[in-house]
């Protein structure tokens, strides 16, 4: 899987990096994505910069990095999993709508929770409590969505 910077850091915000470890086994950023999430002063650093350490998150650059009219990182991102043919965790709307119309199978980060509670890495009760935990470090999520997958998660 190919990751952007924002699932990469409210992932970890949130203490729950390792997931992307847990579903994937690992996980490939570009160039771009690490120099957006790699200073010191950004909150997730430690654990990201780790991850790199330990090489479960793999930096490698798309060859041919066409300009999509989008942020660099996302940008560099999608090239790189149309290159490689693998999927993408992104969250941003714009680049999301460029992935599908490129036909680039993604997730974002409210799938890898879901995916990680289906999957038994996390229970009901952390799952809610993680997506109450996005919401408070900034991920925006409508009330409609959010309700929605509390019911999902109840049902389950």
């Amino acid at each position: 899987m190919i990751c952007n910077s924002s699932p990469l850091i409210f992932l970890s915000k949130i203490n729950k990096l390792i997931l992307l470890r847990d579903l994937f086994k690992r996980i490939t950023i570009p160039e771009q994505v690490k120099n957006e999430v790699l200073f010191e002063s950004k909150e997730g650093y430690h654990p990201i910069k780790e991850a790199i350490e330990k090489k479960w998150i793999i930096v490698e650059n798309p060859k041919n990095d066409v300009e999509l009219g989008i942020g660099k990182g996302e940008n560099s991102a999608i090239n790189l999993a149309r290159e490689k043919n693998e999927g993408l965790i992104i969250d941003d709307l714009r680049a999301v709508k460029i992935a599908k119309s490129l036909n680039i199978d993604f997730v974002r980060t409210t799938d890898i929770l879901l995916l990680a509670f289906k999957k038994g890495l996390i229970n009901k009760e952390e799952t809610t409590r993680l997506f109450d935990e996005l919401i408070k470090n900034k991920y925006y999520l409508s009330p409609r969505f959010y309700l929605e997958i509390i019911r999902k998660i109840e049902s389950l």
